[in-house]
C-alpha cells in the first residue's frame, strides 16, 4: 500500500542513488541563492535595459546548464573559458540577428563545431548547452545595443562565476581517478586475502559505470588525463582473471605486485599535480622492485623448463608461468600508465599546450601529446565517420532549420524553438521521438503547475522574486533526482516565473513556451528522421568488425616483428599499426556509448555489445604489450618462433575470421614448453645461460597470445545488433 511513508522511502532511496554525494543538492543550493543575487544586481545597475535578461539567462548558463569537472583550478580555467566564447557569441548573435541568411549559417557551424568538440575534453562536453545558449538568445531574440547584452552578461559572470568556484564546491572533482584507485586497493587486498572478488567486482562495476555511462569519454584533454583511459581496459582485465587464488600463485611476485598497485591507488587519490609527480617516485621504485623479481622468477622457471626430465613437468611449469607473465606485466603497464600521466600532469603550463616535455614510454605505455590528440582525434573521428560526427552534424542541421523557422515565421521568444530542438535531438529517430514525447509532456505539466501558482499568488513583483529561488533550485536538482520529463516541468516553471521577474504578464508566456517547444521539438524529430535514423545501431557492429581487423593485423606484426627480427620496415608497420588500432579503438569507444544510451537498460541487448567491444579492446592492448618486447638474436630458437607464428594466427581467426578452425590445437603453454625443450641447449653446457636469455623475450609473446586463447577459446561470431 502506498502510504506517505513509503512514498517518502521511495524518494529518500532514489535521491541517495542518483545523488549520493550530494553536489546535486549543492549545485542547486547555489542556484537558488546566487541567481536572484545575480538578477538583483543587474536590476539595480542596469535596469530598462536588456541586461538583466542576459543577466538572468546567463546565470542560468553558468550555474545550472554547466557543470565542470576538476579542481578549482581547473574549473576556473573552463569558467573563463565559456566566459569569454560567450561575449564573442553574444556579440555575433547580435550582429547576425538582423541577417537570417548568416545566422542560420553560423548556427549549422557553431552546432556541428561545439557538438563535435565534446569528443577532446570533458571539459568541452560540460559546457555545450552553455555555449550554445549564449548564442541563441542573441540570435533569435529582437535586435538590441550589444553593449546592454555583454553588460548582462558580465554581471553574470562577476557575480556567478565566483559562486561556482567557492560556494558549495563539488567534493569530487575527478570520479574516474577515485574509482580507478578503489579499484586498485581492492585488488591489493584481494591478493592478500583481505578482500574478495566479489569485493573487486563491485569496485569494478562502479569504475566501468563512470566510465561508460556518458556520451563522451570523462576525461580530460592533457595527456596525462587521456592516458588513463588505457588504465579502465587493463583493471577491467586484472579484475576479471583475479580469483581468491591468485595471491598464492603469484608466490614471490605477490608482494612487488601488491606494492605497485597499492603505491597507485596513492598516487591517483591525489589532487595536487606537483604533489602527484612528486609521489611518483614511489611508484617508480615499486615498478622497478617488479621488474627485478619479475625478470628472476622468470629466469628460473624456463631453467626448470628446460632441466625438468619429463615433458609433463616442463609443460605444467610453462602454465605457471604465462599465467604469472601476464598478470604481472598487465600490473607493471597499469602502473607505469599511471606514473606517466602524473608525470605528464605535472608539466608546466606551457608544455601541457605545446604537448612538450613528456616521460619516454613504449608502446603499451605511450602518453599522446595534447597537440597530436587533438588532430588525431578528430582526424580519427572524420576519416570513420563515427558516430559522433554524424550526431553533431545532425544537430548543426538541426538548430540551423529551427532558427530558420524563428526568422520564417512571426514567433515570440524564439529563441525557445532552437532550445526545444536541443533538448531533444538524439542519435537515433527512436530516441529523439521518445524525447520529443517527454519534452512536450514535461513542458505542459511545467506550464500546467505555472499557470496554477499565478491562479493563486498572482504576479507581484514581489511573489515572483521570493519564488525565483524556488524554481531556480528547482529547475538544477530535479533533472539530477528525476526524470527528464520532471526536468522539463521545473525548467519551464522557472521560465514562467523569470519573464514574471522581468515583465510581468501572467501565465500567457508560458503558453508561448509551450507552442515554441512543441515546434523545436518537431524540428528535431523530423531531423532526426531524415539523417541517420538508426543512429549508433546501424554503425556499432561494422566499428567492431574494423577494430578487431586492424587489431588481429598488429597483433600478427608484432609477433612477426619478434620472431624474425626488428628491421626498420617492421617497426615502422607496428608503429602504424599501433595509431591505427587506436584510432579504432576511439571510434569503437564511441559507437558503443551511443549504443548503450539508446538502448536504456536492456541487459540482454547491451551485453553483447560490450563484450564484442571488449574482444577489440584486449587484442590491443596484447598487442602492443608484444610491441615493447626487444626481439632475441634469430639464430635461435627456431621451431619455437613458429609455434609463436602459428598460434598468432589461430587468435586471429579466431576473432576475426575468414572461417571456423576445425581441427582442436594444444594450448601454447604446452608447445611453447615442448618446443623450446626441443631446442635448447644442455643444461649443463655454458650455452645454456644465453639460451635463457634469449627465450625471455619470447615468454611475452607466448604469455599474451595464451591469454587471449584462454578468453577466445573458440571462433568468435560476428555481433549482430537488432535494428
Amino acid at each position: 500500500m502506498l502510504t506517505p511513508a513509503v512514498l517518502w522511502r521511495r524518494a529518500a532511496d532514489r535521491i541517495q542513488r542518483r545523488d549520493p554525494e550530494r553536489d546535486a543538492l549543492r549545485r542547486a543550493a547555489r542556484a537558488a541563492i546566487v541567481l536572484p543575487i545575480a538578477a538583483a544586481v543587474s536590476f539595480t545597475v542596469a535596469g530598462g535595459s536588456q541586461a538583466p535578461m542576459f543577466t538572468i539567462f546567463g546565470s542560468v548558463a553558468l550555474l545550472i546548464l554547466a557543470d565542470f569537472p576538476g579542481n578549482r583550478p581547473a574549473r576556473a580555467l573552463a569558467y573563463a573559458g565559456l566566459g569569454f566564447n560567450g561575449a564573442v557569441l553574444i556579440t555575433l548573435g547580435t550582429l547576425t540577428a538582423p541577417h537570417p541568411w548568416l545566422a542560420v549559417l553560423l548556427m549549422f557551424v557553431l552546432g556541428v563545431a561545439v557538438m563535435f568538440s565534446g569528443v577532446l575534453s570533458e571539459v568541452v562536453a560540460a559546457g555545450q548547452r552553455a555555449t550554445l545558449l549564449t548564442f541563441v538568445l542573441p540570435a533569435c531574440t529582437a535586435p538590441g545595443p550589444i553593449h546592454e547584452r555583454l553588460t548582462g552578461w558580465l554581471i553574470a559572470l562577476a557575480v556567478c562565476v565566483p559562486a561556482a568556484l567557492f560556494l558549495f564546491p563539488p567534493r569530487h572533482h575527478d570520479d574516474l581517478r577515485r574509482h580507478a584507485a578503489t579499484v586498485c586497493r581492492t585488488l591489493g587486498d584481494c591478493l592478500e586475502g583481505a578482500a574478495s572478488t566479489r569485493d573487486v567486482n563491485r569496485a569494478m562495476n562502479a569504475l566501468w559505470e563512470n566510465f561508460v555511462n556518458t556520451d563522451f569519454r570523462p576525461v580530460a584533454l592533457t595527456a596525462g588525463s587521456r592516458a588513463l583511459v588505457r588504465v579502465v581496459d587493463d583493471l577491467g582485465w586484472l579484475c576479471d582473471r583475479v580469483t581468491d587464488d591468485t595471491g598464492a600463485l603469484l608466490g614471490d611476485m605477490k608482494p612487488p605486485i601488491v606494492r605497485v598497485l597499492r603505491d597507485a591507488a596513492a598516487l591517483l587519490r591525489i589532487s595536487d599535480r606537483q604533489a602527484r609527480a612528486a609521489r611518483a617516485a614511489d611508484l617508480d621504485a615499486a615498478l622497478g622492485e617488479l621488474r627485478e623479481v619479475a625478470q628472476g622468477r622468470y629466469r628460473e622457471d624456463i631453467e626448470q623448463i628446460l632441466a625438468v626430465p619429463d615433458d609433463d613437468t616442463a609443460v605444467a611449469v610453462a602454465r605457471t608461468l604465462l599465467g604469472r607473465r601476464t598478470f604481472s606485466a598487465t600490473v607493471g603497464v597499469t602502473g607505469r600508465i599511471i606514473r606517466n600521466a602524473a608525470l605528464a600532469d605535472a608539466r608546466p603550463v606551457w608544455a601541457r599546450v605545446l604537448g612538450r616535455r613528456l616521460p619516454e614510454t613504449g608502446a603499451a605505455d605511450w602518453v599522446m601529446p595534447e597537440t597530436t590528440a587533438v588532430a588525431a582525434i578528430t582526424k580519427g573521428f572524420v576519416a570513420t565517420r563515427a558516430v559522433v560526427l554524424r550526431n553533431s552534424v545532425r544537430t548543426g542541421l538541426g538548430l540551423a532549420l529551427a532558427v530558420t523557422v524563428t526568422h520564417v515565421f512571426p514567433i515570440e521568444h524564439g529563441f525557445w524553438v532552437v532550445l526545444g530542438a536541443m533538448s531533444v535531438l538524439r542519435s537515433s529517430a527512436l530516441t529523439t521521438g521518445t524525447r520529443v514525447v517527454r519534452a512536450v509532456a514535461g513542458t505542459a505539466m511545467g506550464f500546467l503547475l505555472g499557470v496554477a501558482v499565478i491562479e493563486i499568488v498572482g504576479v507581484e513583483p514581489t511573489v515572483m522574486w521570493l519564488l525565483l529561488p524556488v524554481v531556480a533550485f528547482g529547475s538544477a536538482y530535479v533533472p539530477e533526482i528525476a526524470s527528464f520529463i520532471a526536468g522539463q516541468a521545473a525548467f519551464t516553471m522557472m521560465v514562467l516565473i523569470i519573464f514574471n521577474v522581468i515583465q510581468p504578464t501572467g501565465w500567457a508566456v508560458g503558453l508561448i513556451r509551450v507552442e515554441d517547444v512543441v515546434l523545436g521539438a518537431l524540428v528535431g524529430a523530423t531531423v532526426s528522421l531524415l539523417l541517420w535514423p538508426r543512429g549508433a545501431s546501424a554503425t556499432v557492429s561494422a566499428a567492431v568488425g574494423d577494430a578487431c581487423a586492424v587489431g588481429a593485423e598488429f597483433l600478427r606484426s608484432a609477433v612477426l616483428r619478434v620472431t624474425r627480427g626488428s628491421s626498420e620496415d617492421a617497426v615502422n608497420r607496428v608503429t602504424a599499426l599501433s595509431h591505427s588500432a587506436l584510432q579504432a579503438s576511439r571510434t569503437l569507444d564511441d559507437a558503443v556509448r551511443q549504443y548503450l544510451s539508446e538502448n536504456g537498460g536492456e541487459t540482454d541487448v547491451r551485453a553483447p555489445v560490450v563484450r564484442a567491444a571488449n574482444r577489440a579492446v584486449r587484442l590491443r592492448a596484447a598487442a602492443e604489450l608484444i610491441a615493447d618486447v626487444v626481439p632475441p638474436p634469430l639464430d635461435v630458437y627456431a621451431q619455437t618462433r613458429l609455434v609463436l607464428e602459428a598460434h598468432a594466427a589461430l587468435v586471429c581467426r579466431r576473432l576475426v575470421g575468414p572461417a571456423p578452425e576445425t581441427d582442436r590445437t594444444a594450448p601454447i603453454s604446452d608447445d611453447f614448453a615442448l618446443a623450446l625443450r626441443r631446442e635448447a641447449a644442455d643444461p649443463e653446457s655454458e650455452e645454456n645461460e644465453l639460451a635463457v636469455s634469449a627465450a625471455l623475450p619470447l615468454v611475452t609473446v607466448a604469455a599474451n597470445l595464451g591469454e587471449l586463447e584462454l578468453l577466445y577459446p573458440r571462433s568468435e561470431q560476428p555481433l549482430a545488433v537488432g535494428h
